[in-house]
């Protein structure tokens, strides 16, 4: 009788033991940060910013002028964005910290597109503009003191759209005099079938080089792996936007005009996965994935067709996270 106690007691221990084991574990939190703008309705301006878990918190400018978030990187505790404040005579590129203006980029008109952070360093891609010899400079800026590179000028459209850093290697994603473009430290690398294209959006996985744009007439989604095309079958005009790999699966989030209203979409491995309703028109403008789940970031259209409203998508189920008149333009998942 004593031994069967003793076994009923240990199997007890046991039982107990694997039962508070189980229960101490606990699930990696996610934070989600989406850049953008929206409307102040206290000053009347269009303020550039960051949800973090759907609470927006401004960047500040010095000025009184509209300002703009296009991009943007979390390095640690700290929060990155550029954009661009639209001052009277001039666009003007920006950086920001933890939403404390750090410094402006360019000497004339100036415009941030992607962000990106290794160590102390800060990359920015975007595009200068001369108003009086009327060209257009893709442009990659390191710090504010620089160096400063000139990656492609000329009487054609030429803009640096995206970047990505892997170990020393920095990658640069736009548009060279009308064509698509890669650069890799600021070399061209390959790219076939980019006549006429435009490069939205980068991303590296392990060795291999994606990037995501669309064609001219028609506009359709054509996304590069290694500098070689492959085209997304879509049947109205379509736009691919950013892009991202995760476990070798392709996603890429953009637009899809196929009927009255522009539907906001995204493609894994080039099966469409609806995320407008249709009714209204919505717009995907960045991709993120965590685990097993996909985040959209973008902008869906208000009642009545009036106004924009800055939306975010977790496995296609949407909610509203900014005011009237706003945009979501960036995401990252932690």
């Amino acid at each position: 009788m004593k031994k069967r106690l003793s076994l009923i007691v240990l199997v007890f221990v046991v039982i107990f033991s694997a039962c508070k084991k189980e229960k101490n574990i606990t699930e990696p939190s996610t934070n989600v940060y989406i850049a953008g703008t929206q409307w102040d309705s206290v000053t009347g301006r269009d303020v550039s910013g960051v949800w973090k878990e759907g609470v927006f918190a401004k960047n500040i400018v010095s000025g009184t002028n509209n300002h703009y978030a296009h991009a943007l990187a979390v390095n640690g505790n700290d929060i990155y964005t550029t954009g661009f404040e639209n001052r009277p005579a001039e666009w003007k590129c920006h950086v920001w910290k933890n939403g404390q203006q750090q410094y402006t980029l360019g000497d004339t008109y100036s415009y941030g597109n992607a962000i990106a952070v290794s160590g102390t360093d800060i990359h920015v891609a975007g595009f200068a503009y001369d108003q009086g010899l009327g060209i257009r400079y893709a442009m990659q800026w390191k710090n504010s003191t620089g160096p400063v590179s000139v990656l492609a000028s000329g009487i054609g459209s030429n803009e640096a759209t995206a970047i990505a850093i892997s170990g020393n290697d920095i990658y640069i994603g736009g548009k060279a005099n009308n064509n698509g473009q890669l650069w890799k430290n600021g070399t061209i690398l390959p790219l076939n079938n980019a006549a006429g294209c435009y490069i939205t959006a980068i991303a590296i996985d392990g060795n291999d080089v994606y990037a995501v744009g669309h064609t001219p007439n028609p506009t359709r989604i054509r996304y590069w792996k290694n500098g070689n095309s492959i085209d997304i079958a879509t049947l109205g005009t379509t736009f691919g936007n950013a892009i991202t790999v995760s476990n070798n699966d392709v996603y890429i989030a953009g637009s899809d005009f196929s009927g009255a209203k522009v539907v906001a979409k995204y493609w894994k491995n080039g099966v469409a996965v609806t995320l407008g309703d249709g009714i209204r028109h919505s717009k995907a403008n960045a991709i993120a994935i965590k685990g097993t789940d996909v985040y959209v970031a973008g902008e869906v259209q208000g009642a009545n067709n009036i106004s924009d409203y800055a939306t975010v998508w977790k496995n296609g189920i949407a909610t509203t996270i900014g005011l009237q008149n706003s945009f979501a333009k960036a995401i990252v998942v932690k």
